[in-house]
This record gives C-alpha cells, structure tokens and sequence, in this order.
C-alpha cells in the first residue's frame, strides 16, 4: 500500500509538472504570436504610409512636372516654336476669354489650343472658357467693365496694360466659298498675333528697299513675307531710298530682296547710319548676277565678303551633254544667331547663288567688337563655287575656284557692339546676308524651311529673340479624290477579295489539321 501511495504520488507530480510545462509553452506560443501580429501590423502599416507617400508625390509630380501629348490629326493643339518662346518670355500677364457656344463647330479647336496657351504660359496667361447659352453672369460682368457686347463666337485677349482685342471665331478658320468647309485653321496664327498686339508697346515696322529689281518679282516677296509678318505684330512697307533724307525714324528693319542696282555714294551713307549710328536692322539678299560694289564694300568692312562665284554642280550622263545644277542643298548651322532654333534643318536655295566669305575668326574685327557668324553652308556632294561660270565648258580648279564643301557658306550673320562693350550693353547692329535673291521665292513656292529663316533673321536684328524659331503651321483638311473606277475597286477589295482570302486560308488550315 505504501509502495502504491508512493508511486501515485510521484505520477501525480510528474503529471501536474508536464501540465505547468504545457501551460509554460501555451504561454511562450501565444507571446509569439502576438508578437508575430504586431510585427505584421507594423510592416502593413509601413507598407501603408510608403504607398500613401508614393502617391503624394506621383500627384505632386504630374501637377507640377506634367507632360501632355497630342495625338489629334495633324496636331492641331501643338504650339510652334515661335509662339512657345514668346509665351515663356512674354514678361506680361493677358486674360483669354473664350465665349462660344458648346454646340459651335469650332469649340473643341478653339478650347483646346487656348488651353495650351494657358499651360506654355504659365502664370503668365490666364485662360476662360466661358458658354454663351450657360454664364450669363459672368458675360454681363464682363460687359459692363470693358464694354464689351458678346453677341457671337469669340475670343477675348484682356492685358494688365489695359489694351483689349477681340478676335471674331470666323477669323481663326479658311473656309470653302461655297461648301463652307473649313479648309484651314489659323488659330495659332492669330492667337499670336493677338497677344503680341495687345503686349507690345507698338507695332514694329519693316521696309523693304524697292530697288530696279522687277516689280513681279518684288510683288511676289512681299505678298508672302506680309502675312508671315502680320502674324507678328510687325508692318510691312516699301521704301524707295533715291531722293530719300534719312532713313524713316520708325524704321525697325531694312531688307533688300535682291536688288539690281547699286547703293549711290550717298544712299550708302543712309545706310550705313541707320545700321551703325541708330542701331537698326539689314536683312540682304544678294544678287549674283549685278555688280554692287557700294553694299559690298558695306558688307567687307563688317567680316562678311560676297566671293565672284556661282555654287554649282555638274551632272554628266553618258551621251548627253553636261547638265549644271544650281539649286544648291544647304544645311543651317548651329549657334546663337537665326539659327539658334533651327539648327541642322536642311533645305535649299534656288536659282543662282554666291558663296560668302565669313571672316569668324579675324582678329581686327574681334577687337573692334563685330562678330561675324556663319549660317548656312552647302551639304550636297560636287558643289564648289565656279568663279569662271560664264565659260561653255566648267569643271573645278582648285587654284581660282572654292571647291570645299565644309567652307563654302551662303549665308551669315554680323553684329557690331560698342568698342570695348564685349558684353553689349549699350545694344548692337545686326545684319543677316544671304548669297541668294530667292530665298522668298517670287513665283510663290517658297519652302517653310526658307520662309521660317526669313522670319528668324527679321526677328533677330530687331532684337526679337522670343520670336526666332519654327513659325506656326496651318492645318488643314485634305481631300483624296478617287476615281470612279479606283472606288469601284476598292470597293471590291474591301467587300469581296480580302474577306475572300480570309476565308481560304481558314479552310486551308481546317483540311491541314483534319489531315
């Protein structure tokens, strides 16, 4: 009994030692898994604010940093260059009103290219988007404080100067004459034009200097540089100089398209005061086939030297005679002046042309503060510029002609500060000259590429900078005529053929497969 009573015991104790020891292990797994759930807790909620401070920031970004992309036809919502530099740098704030109907033809266009003037100008521009129909309060506001009557489509350009523009919505569209269809939309160009107007303390004016060069061919110019200049707040005038006094005080701008006749002793005096003394500005386009040595010797004494040549090539092909060609391939070049946003473009020059010597490096005229810059060069293969042209049979020599590619310059550019003023704070005269008298075509076919060139240098020797770069485009609607027989075609193509050999090639792989 006792040895029972004993051994009882000793299982009771073992027994009630192993319950304490589950217990002690109960505990330690139930800390552990609190432990366990705090542990997963803090990572969910570190996973939580990480996520949480991703998103600030992405949002913060996209408001601050954003990018859009326009993918309409003919990206009729991007903004040109020429507009885009001056809304960066315009130094004014305007108000844009919208006023439309939301049912008007033209009200997706027109909000949307506000919208982008808005967003390239930044605080700058402030754009309102208002219905005819929906914001009467808002129109009779602004009726009442500047008298305005908003009766029609149109848009508002309001400044902190307290100039006002209004610009009628048929203003921004071409239209077919008896369709209607819209065939282009200028809303850029006007837009632009616009705000310039309004920001601009005065119209800038330009005078084209009506030499003996034909009237066709000086009508011809000017009726495309007009409205490129238009669209630029700027005037377009001719200026006879024979007779003249002095250059007119308004005169911003000279351009010689060309001209036949030779500078007279005095006109050279004119000209070379309005440049030197009043700072102005000379755009000129040389002519090659005429003697003007008065506006050369102008033009050598400033680093830029019209050479005797013709740049040209020769084509030979086996039993025909030697064919030249004068139509000369060139390439802007890189750097500060006109060409500052139009680097590496490639386009050409039609007609004959003359080579340029560009003195960029001579000291003489580095001292004196004139900096002379080539801007265009020759890219094309086999051209050189051939100083005995008038001869039947030419080919290159290297003794008397200019024959290399990289050196042969048709354009350039000069501007002349103050002796001694390196950094040109008392201002500078600008000059642009081209060795050709077409770069605006006179028959009117005059590429963008040149057309935008023009532009760039009549904005650069006025000090226009903010305007230099690629002008705005025209989109417009394009039409595909087809045949009657060509529809038919297609017709039969889309209809019958196509889903015909969709067909066979279906059944081709069911009897491959069934094989």
């Amino acid at each position: 009994m006792a040895k029972d009573k004993k051994s009882s015991g000793k299982m009771t104790k073992a027994k009630t030692e192993a319950v304490g020891k589950e217990k002690a292990a109960g505990k330690v797994k139930t800390a552990g898994r609190r432990i366990e759930r705090y542990r997963t807790a803090l990572l969910v909620a570190v996973q939580v604010i990480f996520i949480g401070i991703v998103f600030l920031q992405l949002n913060y970004l996209s408001c601050r940093r954003h990018t859009t992309w326009d993918l309409t036809q003919n990206s009729r919502f991007t903004l040109s260059d020429t507009t885009g530099n001056y809304l960066r740098n315009m130094g004014s704030e305007v108000r844009i009103v919208m006023a439309f109907l939301g049912t008007s033809e033209l009200f997706t266009d027109v909000k949307g290219l506000i919208s982008e003037y808005g967003r390239v100008g930044g605080d700058s521009v402030t754009a309102e988007f208002l219905d005819l129909s929906r914001s009467k309060s808002r129109l009779t506001e602004l009726s009442d404080k500047y008298q305005l009557e908003f009766n029609r489509n149109q848009i508002v350009i309001l400044g902190d100067n307290g100039r006002i523009k209004t610009i009628p919505a048929e203003e921004l569209v071409t239209r077919d004459s008896r369709s209607g269809r819209v065939l282009e939309f200028r809303g850029e160009e006007i837009l632009t034009a616009a705000l310039l107007e309004v920001t601009e303390q005065q119209q800038r004016k330009i005078y084209m200097i009506t030499g003996d060069r034909r009237a066709e061919d000086i009508a011809g110019i000017a009726s495309q540089m007009q409205p490129l200049i238009n669209a630029q707040n700027a005037r377009l005038d001719g200026l006879v100089l024979e007779g003249l006094q002095d250059i007119p005080a308004d005169a911003d701008v000279l351009v010689f398209p060309g001209n036949t006749s030779d500078l007279t002793d005095r006109e050279l005096e004119l000209v070379r005061n309005y440049w030197e003394s009043k700072k102005g500005g000379l755009v000129v386009l040389l002519n090659p086939g005429e003697k003007t040595p008065n506006l050369n010797s102008l033009l050598r004494e400033n680093g830029i030297g019209p050479r005797p040549d013709r740049v040209m090539s020769v084509v030979t092909i086996p039993g025909l005679a030697a064919q030249r060609i004068y139509d000369v391939p060139i390439t802007m070049m890189p750097g500060d002046g006109p060409t500052r946003d139009l680097p590496a473009l490639s386009t050409r020059l039609s007609g004959h042309s003359q080579s340029l010597e560009v003195l960029y490096d001579d000291e003489l005229l580095l001292s004196e503060n004139v900096k002379a810059t080539p801007l265009m060069i020759v890219s094309g293969e086999g051209f050189w510029g051939e100083t005995d042209f008038l001869s039947e049979d030419v080919s290159y020599n290297p003794d008397i002609d200019y024959g290399r590619p990289d050196l042969i310059f048709t354009a350039a550019s000069v501007e002349k500060g103050m002796p001694g003023d390196s950094e040109l704070l008392e201002g500078s005269s600008r000059m642009v000259v081209v060795g050709n008298p077409d770069l605006i075509a006179p028959d009117g076919n005059t590429s963008k590429v040149n057309a935008d060139f023009a532009m760039a240098s009549i904005n650069w020797v006025m000090n226009r900078e903010e305007l230099m770069g690629i002008s705005p485009r025209r989109p417009t609607a394009f039409t595909l005529n087809v045949s009657p027989g060509s529809l038919g075609f297609l017709h039969s193509l889309v209809i019958l053929l196509i889903p015909g050999m969709a067909l066979l090639a279906g059944l081709f792989v069911w009897m491959k497969r069934r094989a």
